[in-house]
């Protein structure tokens, strides 16, 4: 998911925290909680298993490239599309592994 600067330091969608939500456990190990967190936040959580998220700048706005396992049965996709909705490309555009992969090549400088 290729998401704007506001998005991505925002909440993630209330229909999204279900999946998305990170848990939060006590001194005994047990569930204490599920936190709603914000799409940076999710990504940091997400660190080990997707690595670090990339950033491009498109002029001068800074688009966060958050790696997501999204499902359609789940209403996942759905709301993840709804973020985009009336914003231009690549406003908080939900892209494939190949069209994230490219869009960074594409938007990233090969100098040092």
């Amino acid at each position: 998911m290729c998401l704007d600067n506001t998005t991505f330091n925002s909440l993630i969608p209330d229909e999204l925290v279900s999946t998305y939500g990170i848990p939060s456990y006590n001194e005994e190990g047990e569930l204490d909680e599920v936190l709603h967190p914000t799409f940076k936040e999710l990504g940091l959580h997400n660190l080990q298993k997707f690595g670090a998220v990339p950033v491009v700048t498109i002029e001068s706005d800074d688009y966060h490239i958050v790696e997501l396992e999204v499902s359609w049965r789940q209403g996942e996709t759905s709301a993840l599309l709804k973020l985009g909705e009336g914003k231009p490309y690549p406003c908080n555009t939900l892209m494939s592994n190949s069209e994230a992969i490219k869009f960074i090549l594409e938007n990233t400088s090969d100098e040092i």
